[in-house]
């Protein structure tokens, strides 16, 4: 009776004292031979993960990439500088001519808000006509007050230069042999001589940049008559000749 009392004491043993969880099931022992009490069962593990560090270094460029890199950027540029090139150039000419346009509509309003002859010349230094037969340097606007047909510093109205470097201005025949002026008259109207009896005035002042970009690389400040002057854009084909009276 003994055995019998040990396996029942073996049955009691608590699970909390097992080296092992005791679960409740019969088991046989690897020799055939039938275990006594429950089959001691170890507890199943999952599989530890392993983690690793990845050395996540900066990356440079492959010399094959840095030279795609670089011929698409020299395209984009091939393809930009052109349209830059002839939205500059198109302000330039713009600019000068409208300063010069400008100039042309004040002599008209102020000859005859003052009734006096206003005069547009060419002037090199800012203070004085010039009737050099070059590019103009820059123009003045002067109320000839005295009838001199010479500015004073008290008659000087207005004063502007021009970047000879890079844009052309002349003028036509009609000015140039007016020693490079137009003299509007008290009645608003420019005359071919200083006399107020005097033809009308016909000429044309040329702003100009040697240049195919833009096509039209000129413009032509016109004076019809005698009357108020227009801009009209012109293509001289990459040159800048001596601008036509008509």
């Amino acid at each position: 009776m003994k055995p019998i009392h040990a396996s029942i004491g073996m049955a009691q043993r608590s699970p909390a004292t097992s080296p092992c969880l005791m679960l409740t099931r019969p088991y046989t022992r690897s020799d055939g031979i039938p275990g006594h009490g429950d089959a001691p069962v170890a507890q199943e593990s999952r599989p530890k993960r392993k983690y690793t560090m990845r050395a996540h270094g900066s990356r440079g460029f492959t010399l094959i990439e840095l030279m795609v890199t670089i011929s698409i950027v020299a395209i984009l540029l091939g393809l930009v500088t052109p349209s830059f090139t002839s939205l500059l150039n198109t302000n330039r000419l713009a600019t000068q001519a409208n300063d010069i346009l400008g100039a042309l509509t004040v002599a008209r309003s102020e000859a005859i808000r003052l009734d006096r002859r206003v005069v547009l010349c060419r002037s090199d230094d800012g203070a004085s006509c010039s009737t050099a037969s070059d590019k103009w340097q820059g123009w003045l606007l002067f109320v000839d007050n005295d009838n001199n047909d010479t500015p004073s510093a008290t008659e000087i109205l207005r004063v502007g230069t021009i970047a000879s470097d890079t844009v052309s201005v002349q003028g036509s025949s009609a000015i140039s042999g007016q020693q490079n002026r137009i003299r509007t008259g008290s009645d608003g109207f420019a005359r071919v001589t200083a006399n107020s009896s005097a033809a009308l005035l016909q000429a044309k002042i040329s702003v100009c940049i040697a240049t195919a970009s833009p096509a039209e690389n000129a413009r032509e400040i016109r004076i019809v008559n005698g009357g108020r002057a227009m801009i009209v854009s012109v293509n001289n084909n990459s040159t800048c000749p001596i601008p036509s009276n008509s």
